[in-house]
């Protein structure tokens, strides 16, 4: 039984799921006597799905939002930290393909005097994860005890970790559901479960990375920017700063993607010596980062500052503390190519009536990230094994004047079935300009920041 003391009445989990079905707003102690309910065993995994559908189709208010992040944040242990809360700040990306910003920013957040304790995810859908790529360095330790975590806190400012049993066991439970009963879209239950994981860290602060585009969750901008909304005005009504930047997903970010791979251009990007568009968008994320922490802090000056990070090395240096503190290897961070180890290299060509060329209008990025899945560089089941070293490399981007003999992409694959397989994946993916636009405007990497 659920009691609502809201209502002064007792319920059963079936009249919680008939109000959410009806579009009515669930008070906070039947959401809470549900859901604790769900991880006690006493209301059953298909109510609970029930009532996560009857979320997609009928939404939830600004308050059931809170409240349920609320609930599932202190379903476990919330971390404190000896260190100024508004100093403590991490960011997230709602994922992409060859995101590999979050293995730059902490580098450059710890240079600038902040603590980043990065909880970090594995790959989900067509889209890579931060775990699986760092695990692409032998001997990468992500699951972190808690103490373990304050001692790298102590030591580097940072690390970076895998979300432990301790914290929000509930939006684990949740998860599983939603990824099989087709309700992960949901913008409320996004919201609850990135925010209930971050506000567990125990941080101050938080930059959001939303991506929207034919390579994101969110294919269309409006729907991004509704989720960007919903994440700003939950965040403050519990107390956490965030920034939210829109970015485009419209084409591959960098020129690498999978898993040792998009490590092999990290490598690249914090010697400054990476692709552009990874780099300043690294920069500018960190950089929003350093404002929430200190918004007395000019925005551009941060940005050169950090710019100056890289070029020194000193960002790279923090990035190999922080691996060989986690027992990788950093002798392998010393030759970028020892993360190029796929047997098999083949060319994504132009196809017979592209042959002349022209510039990329369009990029169908959701097919890049499918593609990667099929080589084994993601998870088809819960239970697969990833091979690190798949994935593509020399990627283009819209905007990109593609000349004859020229390449979209090279494939890596362990057999030549497998890349004959992603090949005929891509094909169709990249789209040319008709030769009488001559305008094909590159996408604005960050469209909007809401705050």
């Amino acid at each position: 039984m659920i009691r609502d003391e809201a209502t002064n009445s007792i319920l059963i989990p079936q009249e919680v799921i008939r109000i959410k079905r009806h579009g009515g707003a669930v008070s906070f102690d039947a959401l809470n006597g549900f859901f604790g309910g769900f991880l006690a065993g006493t209301v059953e995994d298909y109510q609970v799905s029930a009532f996560l559908m009857a979320t997609l189709l009928r939404g939830m208010t600004a308050q059931e939002t809170a409240d349920l992040t609320t609930i599932m944040r202190d379903s476990g242990k919330v971390l404190a930290w000896d260190y100024p809360r508004n100093l403590i700040v991490d960011k997230h990306s709602t994922g992409g393909i060859g995101d590999k910003t979050s293995l730059i920013v902490l580098p450059l957040c710890v240079l600038e005097g902040l603590y980043v304790p990065m909880i970090a995810g594995r790959g989900l859908g067509h889209t890579g994860g931060t775990l699986d790529k760092l695990e692409a360095i032998p001997g990468m330790e992500v699951r972190v005890s808690t103490e373990n975590m304050r001692g790298m806190l102590a030591r580097f400012h940072g690390g970076f970790f895998g979300q432990t049993d301790e914290i929000a066991p509930l939006d684990r439970r949740l998860y599983s559901l939603r990824d099989v009963t087709a309700t992960v879209e949901s913008i409320p239950l996004i919201t609850a479960s990135i925010l209930s994981k971050k506000l567990a860290e125990g941080i101050g602060g938080l930059v959001m990375d939303v991506k929207f585009g034919s390579g994101a969750f969110m294919r269309e901008k409006a729907e991004a920017e509704a989720l960007a909304e919903m994440l700003v005005a939950t965040a403050k009504q519990l107390g956490l700063k965030i920034h939210c930047c829109l970015t485009d997903m419209g084409s591959p970010l960098g020129s690498m993607a999978g898993n040792a791979l998009e490590i092999a251009e990290t490598i690249d990007i914090l010697k400054d010596e990476g692709p552009e568009d990874t780099t300043r968008l690294s920069i500018e994320l960190a950089a929003h980062m350093v404002m929430i922490a200190r918004p007395e802090s000019d925005f551009h000056e941060t940005c050169t500052r950090m710019r100056g990070h890289l070029s020194s090395g000193k960002a790279f240096e923090v990035f190999a503390s922080i691996i060989e503190a986690q027992g990788g290897d950093c002798r392998t961070l010393e030759d970028r190519n020892w993360f190029f180890k796929a047997p098999v290299r083949q060319r994504v060509e132009l196809s017979v009536h592209q042959r002349e060329g022209g510039i990329i209008k369009s990029i169908d990025v959701r097919r890049i990230g499918v593609a990667i899945q099929m080589l084994g560089g993601g998870r088809l089941k819960v239970t697969d094994q990833i091979n690190p070293y798949v994935g593509f490399s020399g990627l283009k981007r819209v905007g990109d004047r593609i000349e004859p003999g020229e390449a979209f992409a090279e494939i890596h694959a362990q057999s030549i079935s497998d890349a004959n397989a992603a090949n005929e994946m891509l094909a169709g993916a990249f789209v040319l300009a008709d030769p009488q636009e001559k305008n094909i405007e590159p996408e604005t990497l960050i469209w909007k920041v809401i705050s």
